[in-house]
């Protein structure tokens, strides 16, 4: 019984408080960076300079987004496969 409900709190409440928690803390990683994109791009001098920001900025949100996805599929793969065990 004690090692069920070990197992039922480790995926009904640890796992997703951990999960929304670096949610939260990506999101405002995100938001920081778009905040400084956007004082970046008012700063642009021409038209190639933006769309070089802009390529920058996409490409690095892309990369960081992936990232995200790997490290949340890789904890949730970890918590279930070590209660499972």
């Amino acid at each position: 019984m004690a090692a069920s409900l070990t197992v039922w709190h480790a995926l009904v409440i640890d796992l997703p408080l951990r999960l929304a928690a670096e949610a939260m803390r990506f999101t405002g990683q995100r938001l920081q960076a778009q905040a400084e994109h956007l004082t970046a791009l008012a700063r642009c001098g021409s038209l190639e300079d933006a769309v070089t920001l802009q390529t920058t900025f996409v490409t690095k949100g892309v990369s960081d987004y992936r990232s995200e996805a790997s490290s949340l599929s890789h904890e949730v793969a970890q918590t279930a496969f070590a209660k499972a065990a």
